[in-house]
Formats: structure tokens, C-alpha cells, sequence
């Protein structure tokens, strides 16, 4: 088996080791780390490209473990070995990174890197525009790699509208959601539509409630493909205030999934006040066995504002959301 290294947002690295067995059975995880995951795979590498949570994907070339790891070890121990190229195409260029920030080293010891990979393969040296990177990485945990990249996804805002949470994001929520078939979801602050996006495209449910207080954002959400292609009487979605959910019958949810609002960007006076309502109003449509699972930036007022409302934290992960310290919690009835 060939063996591969991806990175990903931090955090959510056992809901990836979970969805990653389950997409595909036959995988071998070597290595996992927090943002970072090494496994063996004997399937088509384009297979990989398509992972939404994946950000950087490489070839290993060799990998190393242990305390005082450094690059001439790493770029030595890659010199004296033979190794194959699984794009041999093209052209190349040598990065070296050490806790993911990109490191000036020797110019000698990247002229070696580089003449190795000549050498070696049919690519040809590039150092301002290549087609290919080879990348020599050290990291926190005492492990380091060589790889060759083979899968960049590009993570911008300017796609997105001020505030929207990235899909990658939405996915991997409703991941740790553990979303079931019988379930009848809502998702009331929508926002632009990520999660319910992801809900429609990647999962399989009872019913599902879509709402928001701003109806340009409902219809912006209404718009997306995966909803409007939606089979008639699944998905519901509709202008409504969170704080009330007048048009939810009591007991009738199974599953409350959402990034309600952290009091940055809205006009809040009282975020604490806001999700004590908001919980207040969740208690009423939640069966008896319901479930919340909740994005928030706002993890003390939030944490201290369900323990109110009688529900506990099942489990819980911490990440980072637009540069800001964020938890996802998985809530129960306590």
C-alpha cells in the first residue's frame, strides 16, 4: 500500500478517523495527530482529492519519528534511499516547513533536496512557478515527513458571504452530529446554508427544518441546489425566529444542529440572555432523547447556559472558526 499524509482543521481529527474508516474500509491509519493524519491506501490517490475536509495531501516519500528530528536527518535519510514519484511530470520545487510555517534552510542543503529529486525522477527544477512541491516537514509531536503534494485546496473567505461557515466546516459537524436515518432535524439559525447544505448532499434523515429570522438569507439557502432538489415534503425551510419555533410542534425533534450567533458580528446586547432563550426554546421541540450539537465561540457563556437549561456536554471538540478560538459541543438532557 502506498502510504499518504493530509492535513486538515484542527480539532476534528477522531470525527475524520471515523469518516475516513467508513468511507473506506480497507484504509490503514498509521499516524494521528491533530491536523494531521498518515495512512496507507491502495486506492485511486484521485479519490482522495475529493475528501472536502483535506486540505494539503501528499505522497510519502519517507517519514520519521523521535525527539531532535531535524532537516538535514530528514533530507539525509531521503538521499540515501531510492524512492518513486507518483507525479513524474512537469516541474518541482523544495519546501521546507517546520510547525506548519514555511523555514529558510541552508541553500545547500536544498540544493541537495533538489538535486536527489532530478536525479530521481523526470521532473525538472522550477523554484518560482512548478507544477509540483516536494515538501520536508517537521512537526510538534516528534514526527516528520517527505511528500510529494499532490492534492492543495485553497481555503478562501472571499468566496463566501461575511460570517458563512466554510462547507468543510459544515461537513465534519454533522459528522460528530452522528446523524441518523430515523432523525427529524432543525437547523434554525441557517445562516447562508452551510449546514443544511452539507445535511441534504451527505446524509440521510426523517425530515429536516430549515430556518433563519432574515428571510434573504432563507431564500439564498432555498436556492441552493441541494435544497431546492430536495424530495418534496423532506425539507422544510422557512423564515421563523429561533427564540420561538412557533412552527415546530413540542417533543417532535430528534436533533437540533447549528452555529447559532457568537454576539461579534450580530447586534446582541446580551449573548448569555440570547442563548438561555435559545435553549429555552430548543427544550420545547426536543423529544425526550434529543440531541444539540452547537458551534459557538462563545463557549463559557454557552457551556454555563445549557448546564441552566438541564442539559449536560456528551462530548465536545475545540477548533478554530475565521481565526477564532471555537467548540463544538454534542449536548444530552442532563
Amino acid at each position: 500500500m502506498a502510504e499518504f499524509v493530509s492535513s486538515f482543521i484542527t480539532g476534528f481529527q477522531d470525527v475524520i478517523q471515523n469518516d475516513l474508516t467508513a468511507r473506506f474500509p480497507k484504509i490503514k491509519i498509521i499516524n494521528l495527530f491533530d491536523g494531521l493524519i498518515h495512512y496507507r491506501f491502495d486506492g485511486d490517490s484521485r479519490k482522495l482529492e475529493k475528501i472536502i475536509y483535506f486540505n494539503n495531501t501528499f505522497f510519502v516519500l519517507k517519514t520519521m519519528k523521535g525527539k531532535g528530528l531535524s532537516f538535514n536527518s530528514l533530507v539525509g535519510s531521503v538521499c540515501s534511499s531510492k524512492n518513486y514519484f507518483i507525479v513524474n511530470k512537469g516541474s518541482f520545487r523544495i519546501r521546507f516547513v517546520q510547525e506548519n510555517q514555511f523555514a529558510k534552510v541552508d541553500k545547500s542543503l536544498t540544493r541537495r533536496a533538489e538535486d536527489y529529486v532530478l536525479a530521481n525522477s523526470k521532473l525538472k527544477l522550477d523554484r518560482l512557478s512548478p507544477t509540483n512541491e516536494i515538501w520536508f516537514s517537521i512537526r510538534r509531536e516528534g514526527f516528520a515527513f517527505c511528500g510529494e503534494l499532490i492534492s492543495k485546496r485553497e481555503f478562501t473567505e472571499k468566496n463566501l458571504n461575511k460570517g458563512e461557515l466554510r462547507p468543510e466546516i459544515a461537513y465534519l459537524i454533522c459528522c460528530f452530529a452522528d446523524i441518523r436515518a430515523e432523525d427529524t432535524i432543525i437547523e434554525p439559525f441557517c445562516g447562508y446554508g452551510s449546514i443544511p447544505t452539507q445535511l441534504a448532499k451527505k446524509f440521510r434523515f426523517k425530515k429536516l427544518y430549515i430556518s433563519d429570522i432574515e428571510n434573504e438569507r432563507v431564500e439564498l439557502t432555498k436556492s441552493r441546489k441541494q435544497i431546492a432538489a430536495g424530495p418534496e415534503g423532506l425539507i422544510d425551510c422557512r423564515t421563523a425566529d429561533a427564540l420561538q419555533l412557533s412552527h415546530i410542534e413540542d417533543k417532535s425533534i430528534s436533533l437540533v444542529i447549528t452555529d447559532p450567533p457568537w454576539g461579534f458580528y450580530e447586534e446582541i446586547e446580551d449573548i448569555a440572555d440570547f442563548y438561555a432563550k435559545m435553549f429555552k426554546s430548543f427544550d420545547r421541540v426536543l423529544t425526550s432523547e434529543g440531541r444539540l450539537v452547537i458551534l459557538s465561540a462563545r463557549k463559557e457563556e454557552l457551556e454555563q447556559t445549557a448546564a441552566s437549561a438541564g442539559f449536560k456536554i456528551k462530548n465536545s471538540l475545540h477548533t478554530l472558526v475565521n481565526g477564532k478560538k471555537a467548540g463544538v459541543y454534542y449536548l444530552i438532557r442532563n
